[in-house]
Order: C-alpha cells, then sequence, then structure tokens
C-alpha cells in the first residue's frame, strides 16, 4: 500500500505459499518477531539477518563473536569461490549457545542459533581486499554449512537479478515515468534476460545482447526459447 513497507506485506505472503522444510531468509527488515513466529507456525525454518533495527540485538551478537574465547566454541565453515575477477573467501560460524539471548531479546520463536558470515574479498588485478560481516539468527541448528548455502542462496538473488539488470541493461538509470511504461520495460527486461541465461552459450550476458542486436539467427534462437 501507499506510505507501507515490506514488513506488513510479508505476512500475508507467508500465508499463500506452501513452506513446511523450507528456508526462509530475509534482509533485516524482515527481522520482525511477528515473522519469525509465522513462518515457524508453517513449519518452515528462518535465516533473518540483523541491523541497527532491532534494538541491541545487532550489537549484542556482533559482540558475541568478538569474544576470541566465545569463537573458539563456535562450529566453522569455509569455503572459496572465484569470479568477476575476484577471489572471495567466504566463512560461517554459528553457534546455539542463545540462552542468554532468549532471555536478554525474548519474543523470538523458535531462535536456536546466532551466525556470522564473513566474505573476504581479492580483487586479482589490484591484490585489494574487503572484508565484510554479517550477522544473522536462525531456527536451524548450528550447522555452518547449511547456514551459508541459505545466506548465499539470498544473495544469489540480488547478484543474478538486480546486479544484472543494472550492468547489463542499464536499468538504474532509465527514466520511464509515464503511465505504466516503468512496469510494463520492467516486465521486459526480466523476460528478456530469462531468455539471455537459457541459452546454452557460455558468454556474458552483454554479449549475448550484442550478438543478439547483430545476428538475426541467433536473435531467432532465443525468441524460439
Amino acid at each position: 500500500e501507499a506510505h507501507s513497507n515490506e514488513i506488513p506485506a510479508i505476512p500475508p505472503l507467508l500465508e499463500m505459499l506452501a513452506l513446511k522444510g523450507a528456508i526462509v531468509t530475509l534482509d533485516a527488515m524482515g527481522a520482525q518477531q511477528e515473522i519469525a513466529a509465522a513462518i515457524v507456525l508453517r513449519l518452515a525454518d528462518y535465516v533473518l539477518a540483523l541491523k541497527g533495527n532491532q534494538g541491541t540485538l545487532h550489537d549484542d551478537v556482533r559482540r558475541y563473536f568478538a569474544d576470541g574465547e566465545l569463537l573458539k566454541t563456535c562450529a566453522v565453515h569455509a569455503e572459496t569461490g572465484f569470479g568477476h575477477g575476484r577471489i572471495e573467501e567466504r566463512s560461517c560460524s554459528a553457534s546455539g549457545d542463545t540462552a542468554w539471548l532468549n532471555h536478554s531479546h525474548p519474543g523470538w520463536t523458535g531462535l536456536a542459533t546466532i551466525a556470522a558470515v564473513t566474505a573476504i574479498r581479492t580483487n586479482k588485478k589490484t591484490a585489494r581486499t574487503a572484508t565484510e560481516t554479517r550477522y544473522y539468527i536462525t531456527s536451524l541448528k548450528p550447522e555452518p554449512e547449511l547456514i551459508l548455502k541459505a545466506v548465499r542462496s539470498h544473495w544469489a538473488i540480488e547478484n543474478n537479478l538486480h546486479w544484472q539488470l543494472d550492468v547489463s541493461f542499464d536499468e538504474d538509470r532509465c527514466r520511464l515515468r509515464k503511465d505504466h511504461s516503468a512496469r510494463n520495460f520492467t516486465l521486459i527486461r526480466r523476460v528478456a534476460l530469462n531468455m539471455l541465461k537459457q541459452n546454452p552459450w557460455n558468454a556474458p550476458i552483454k554479449r549475448k545482447r550484442l550478438k543478439a542486436l547483430m545476428n538475426t539467427q541467433f536473435r531467432t534462437q532465443l525468441l524460439a526459447c
């Protein structure tokens, strides 16, 4: 609705979905006690990102993982990936020590684990590194490999869809505003992106777009998918 946001929209959406056995991941705005309870009620698990919108919850979890002695008791999983001209080292530390958190921040249905996910990205050309750590609460058991997989799947939506639309289709600079033009062109871009992704040629999306422009046969092949 106008003058609203995601928070009141999420519970009705959850009611529409078959969630039994699924893992629901949400950004910090969706980290609400009512939403966590709704997810558990539908026999699903949650992984909720933390920021400063839940009082001291984010700070308390951050300080927990900053304690070297407590960190030694955590389960840890690490992996390395390559892509976009960089090396990315990812690690997840998970702890089932949540009794203190349930006491100081009551009301989180099913809360079983806190987790810290750290990504260290190294640019292969410049050798510059950037480190980012994000914190989560989850109803999952302290299994860092599973938690990291859920978090990465969440990031993939941003990287594979929104990033592609911005970089390959220059969507952020689009200034269409009249009537339904913005929504219509957004839909067309997503259809085009799906067609390009379904094509088996292992080439960047930008290159596929250029080939579709210049090669009638390739364009026909895309449209026939």
